[in-house]
């Protein structure tokens, strides 16, 4: 699975906005667009970020393990 369709699904998942998801993280709604597009993938810092923000949120362990691969 791409960063791309991870970033997609956890935002789908959770049901909320791409710019709902970039205030959670602390970035830029255009950053979180770029992920969804494939334009950019995120420094390994930030996916740390992203795990821990998807276990606070009980998002499927499946797409937890798929980011930890990246």
């Amino acid at each position: 699975m791409h960063f791309s369709e991870i970033i997609k699904h956890i935002r789908q998942e959770l049901r909320i906005t791409q710019e709902e998801l970039a205030h959670e993280l602390n970035v830029s709604f255009s950053t979180v667009n770029r992920w969804e597009n494939g334009h950019r993938i995120p420094a390994k810092l930030t996916i740390r970020c992203i795990i821990d923000f998807c276990r606070n949120n009980s998002v499927d362990k499946d797409v937890i393990s798929a980011l930890e691969k990246l």
